[in-house]
Order: C-alpha cells, then sequence, then structure tokens
C-alpha cells in the first residue's frame, strides 16, 4: 500500500520504518524544513506542511491507499484553556478535516481524554461508553477530530492513554520535576482518574495492527489485564521518593476513574508488550 503519515514524531517514524520493512511506500510530513533529511529513513518521500493546510495534504494525499493521522499537541503550547482550544482545534480538528477531504481510508490516533472522567457508575469504560467532558479542549477537539475521521466508511480511531517511552521522551519523575518547573507545582488532571500508560512501541504495534487487519471504528488501546493506580497515588510516590512537594491536582483534564476495556482490540489478536512504568514507585510505597 501507499501510505500518507500526518506527523513524523516518534511514533510516525517508528510507524513508518516498520512499514517500509513490509513493503509499503511511506510518505511522511513534517512542519520543520531542517527534518527533512533526518526523516528519509522512515520515509520514501517527506513533505513539509502543517495538517490544517488542506490544499498541501491533498497534494501529499494524491494516490495513497491510507492516510495516517499521528499528530499531537504540544503540551507547553496548552498552559491555560485559551490556548489550549486554539492549539487542540489546529492541531487535531484541521488535520483530520485535511485527511478526511483526502481518503476514505484513515487512522486516527485519539485519546482516552474523550471520556472525560467516564460518569456514573462502576461497570468498565468500553467504546460504546458516550463521551462527555465537552468543555475541555482536550476532550472536546479530540472528540471533533474523531467525527472527521468516522464520517468515512474506512475510518478507524484508536483511543490511547498518555504515552510514555519514546526515545528522549520524559520519565514520569522528569514529568513531575516539569509540573513543578514549569506549571508551580500543579497537575491539569484529576488526583482520583486512573493513571493509564502505554509505551510508545505498543502504540506502533497497535497502528500497524490496525492496519494489517484493515481495522474501522473505534477501539480502546490499553493493557487489558490489568487496571492502573490513580494519579494522587503514583504521583505521591514519586513526589515523595524524589524528595519533592505533593503536587496540587486541578481537575481541569478530566480522565476515566474507573476501568477502561480493551477487549474489542484484544478480540483481535493485539495485546501490549510493556508492563505499568510506575510499578517500580508503587511498590516502594506498599505497606509491608
Amino acid at each position: 500500500m501507499k501510505i500518507l503519515i500526518l506527523g513524523m514524531g516518534h511514533v510516525g517514524k517508528a510507524l513508518g520504518g516498520r512499514l517500509r520493512e513490509q513493503g509499503h511506500q511511506v510518505i511522511g510530513t513534517t512542519t520543520t524544513p531542517e527534518k527533512t533529511e533526518s526523516l528519509k529513513p522512515f520515509a520514501d518521500e517527506v513533505v513539509v506542511l502543517k495538517g490544517h493546510e488542506s490544499d498541501k495534504v491533498a497534494q501529499a494525499a494524491k494516490g495513497v491507499d491510507l492516510v495516517v493521522v499521528t499528530v499531537a499537541p504540544n503540551v507547553k503550547n496548552t498552559r491555560t484553556p485559551e490556548e489550549r482550544h486554539q492549539h487542540y482545534k489546529q492541531t487535531l480538528v484541521e488535520t483530520c478535516a485535511s485527511a478526511a477531504a483526502c481518503s476514505d481510508k484513515l487512522i486516527f490516533l485519539s485519546s482516552f481524554s474523550v471520556y472525560g472522567d467516564g460518569g456514573e457508575g462502576s461497570t468498565a469504560i468500553t467504546e460504546e461508553t458516550p463521551t462527555s467532558n465537552h468543555e475541555e479542549p482536550s476532550s472536546l477537539y479530540y472528540q471533533q477530530a474523531e467525527h472527521k475521521i468516522l464520517s468515512r466508511a474506512g475510518g478507524c480511531v484508536l483511543r490511547f492513554p498518555d504515552m510514555y517511552g519514546a526515545p528522549g521522551d520524559l520519565s514520569f519523575p522528569e514529568r513531575v520535576k516539569m509540573a513543578h518547573s514549569y506549571f508551580g507545582g500543579k497537575a491539569l488532571f484529576g488526583a482520583d482518574a486512573l493513571l493509564y500508560a502505554i509505551h510508545f512501541e505498543d502504540v506502533v504495534s497497535a497502528v500497524a495492527h490496525a492496519i494489517e487487519h484493515g481495522l474501522s471504528g473505534i477501539f480502546n488501546v490499553c493493557d487489558n489485564e490489568r487496571t492502573p493506580a490513580t494519579n494522587a497515588r503514583v504521583f505521591d510516590a514519586i513526589c515523595d521518593a524524589e524528595g519533592l512537594t505533593r503536587l496540587e491536582f486541578l481537575n481541569q483534564i478530566k480522565a476515566p476513574n474507573r476501568r477502561i476495556s480493551a477487549e474489542k482490540i484484544y478480540a483481535t489478536g493485539y495485546r501490549v508488550a510493556h508492563g505499568d512504568p510506575n510499578a517500580e514507585f508503587l511498590q516502594e510505597t506498599a505497606p509491608a
């Protein structure tokens, strides 16, 4: 197949390299001209564009069989609700609109944030659970972006938790330190939400799996066999281990506070390969 990957960050690069090894032709995109040369090992062709530049996306997508949207907002551009509205809408919704105008077959890397806190109840959250938190940009614009993708018959939405483990990515202790230095010791998310996290290699594998199996529709992607601890439990343990003041949870970005089921994609043969990255901190604080 000829595949266009919008966004050649860590996931896009790893995916492009894997797809080329499998014999696919890959077109990758970057917003930074200086990165073009370094991206050539991961794509047969590299195009400089921004996802909201629909004419450029259409040109890059000519003759492709599939468009994969891997773009994600930059957290440093999302310190205030106003910044989040502008940045999330342009990065997510306008990019997916450009992609949907070019191809019937699409894959979009979405977020568990579309569920908000998951609402009332104790049963596991599934793909049938209604989305919520329609005011917070990090949820609202992922939802709107999903609608663009699912408007096409071959649209596939993969919903992921927070990603970790990419080359050069911040560890969770480093993220806590950034919250202190960059956000004044405040965390935008809620204390009681479950800290789901997925290794970037499992993200790449999920996208490759969706391509191989021609998946369409919505799929939750996470460890379906273990339920993580809450944000407060994990980050309090990290702060204690690092000698830092515990974070203040603002609960502006809501995340599910009950288990999320990935049974639907597990039924197709997919499995995560990496465990909980914060298990070591929780073990250190476990009661004797």
